[in-house]
């Protein structure tokens, strides 16, 4: 346990000496704090010396030391409590399922999803029963730049 405060205080120090590396100031100052209960709280063990007592210390420091752990994770990254969260269980889906895009989840409660355009609007009746291939169609049906033969790979605008 000593020496995880050891770390951590030299991570505040190394943060003293380079501050640009410090994205979030509020946070860096709140691990600063724990870091300090931590400190007190260690030496309040040591004078007290009852075996109760170091035992609930022991358990507080160790509840210190992961707070100011997140604190100064989050302060170097520049993230917030919530990125952090997000992030979080979004690797947690990633090594539950084993990939790397999230699975699309159709719903099963006969909920249907929303129509993207008139054609879906018009219903089942408005689909052709049978496909038209434009390639076989009449020479004067095609567009006039491919009547003529010439290959032009644009889109017409009109």
């Amino acid at each position: 346990m000593q020496g995880v405060t050891t770390a951590l205080v030299a991570f505040i120090f190394f943060c003293v000496i380079f501050p640009e590396r410090i994205k979030n100031r509020p946070q860096f100052y709140a691990a600063f704090g724990l870091i300090c209960l931590i400190i007190l709280l260690d030496a309040l063990s040591f004078m007290i010396g009852a075996s109760g007592f170091r035992v609930f210390a022991y358990f507080g420091v160790a509840v210190l030391q992961v707070g100011t752990i997140c604190l100064l994770f989050l302060a170097a990254g520049g993230i917030t409590w919530r990125d952090l969260g997000g992030e979080l269980s979004n690797a947690f889906e990633v090594i539950r399922r084993g990939g790397e895009e999230k699975e699309v989840i159709v719903p099963l409660r006969g909920e249907m999803p929303k129509k993207r355009d008139a054609y879906d609007e018009a219903g089942a009746e408005a689909v052709p029963s049978e496909r038209i291939n434009l390639d076989d169609a009449a020479p004067e049906a095609r567009p006039p730049d491919q009547q003529r033969g010439t290959s032009n790979p644009s889109i017409p605008l009109e």
